[in-house]
């Protein structure tokens, strides 16, 4: 199995924030979300290499980070070739980017870099080796779950229902950007391009994958985070930050 980190975006909701440094490097704590990130997927069984892509305005700093680092596994770090906003190519033009340069014959597991979380991905990662699968994780609220992609699950925690930011949730269960998919299943990510699937957000490959075939739901328990926005990077600064060492400290998941 390999990994790939989803690391291209821009960061406009963050504003001043991510002018100069890509969100995925922010300070939390002692490390940033992409050194979460990695951690958890070293620490996963199966996985031979993990490759990050960004766009080639970041891709120095990104080249910069994996420097200051020593991993237990091969880390490569690709640029999608854009250089701005107007250019980009979205998470899912992104993920088929990789598929195609990469030329990859592996099971892939699939991660956002600005996730925080604290729990592991073995579990879904094995069940990607069978059939394609998508994190969720209960926000607690369906005022909160409106931000996400909502989703269903049925009885035998198969995706029934995905809805991209609906304003009346019926579910609190959003989708928060960890995906897995079979080898024999990484053709779907093309065919749904090609059939004018949007390239940008990449739950809306679930919300057109589970109508074609069955996606397993995995419902993450712990601690997430999503930094994409001011008010959560705040949130994960102040449990995270300074008081990093007196509670969860990301530099040690």
């Amino acid at each position: 199995m390999q990994a790939l980190v989803l690391a291209a975006g821009w960061a406009t909701r963050l504003g001043a924030l991510a002018l100069a440094t890509p969100k995925h490097l922010l300070p939390i704590g002692r490390g940033c979300s992409l050194d979460i990130v990695v951690d958890r997927l070293c620490q996963t069984p199966n996985i031979r290499a993990i490759h990050i892509i960004t766009h080639r305005v970041y891709h120095p700093q990104f080249v910069a980070w994996q420097a200051r680092r020593t991993r237990p596994l091969p880390v490569h770090i690709m640029s999608d070739g854009t250089r701005s906003v107007d250019e980009r190519l979205g998470s899912i033009g992104d993920i088929a980017y990789f598929i195609a340069e990469s030329r990859l014959q592996d099971d892939l597991l699939i991660v956002a870099g600005d996730n925080v979380f604290d729990f592991g991905l073995a579990d879904l990662a094995t069940r990607a080796e069978r059939e394609p699968v998508v994190g969720v994780y209960d926000v607690g609220s369906l005022e909160l779950a409106s931000r996400y992609g909502v989703v269903e699950l049925d009885t035998q925690g198969y995706v029934t229902s995905f809805v991209e930011k609906p304003a009346q949730p019926r579910s609190s269960l959003a989708a928060i950007a960890i995906y897995g998919f079979p080898r024999a299943t990484l053709g779907d990510v093309h065919a749904y391009l090609a059939a004018g699937g949007s390239p940008d957000k990449s739950g809306s490959l679930i919300e057109w994958l589970h109508t074609r075939r069955r996606v397993a739901g995995h419902v993450f328990v712990g601690h997430w985070f999503d930094i994409g926005s001011p008010d959560e990077y705040a949130r994960v600064q102040e449990l995270f930050g300074a008081e990093a060492d007196q509670a969860w400290s990301p530099a040690q998941v």
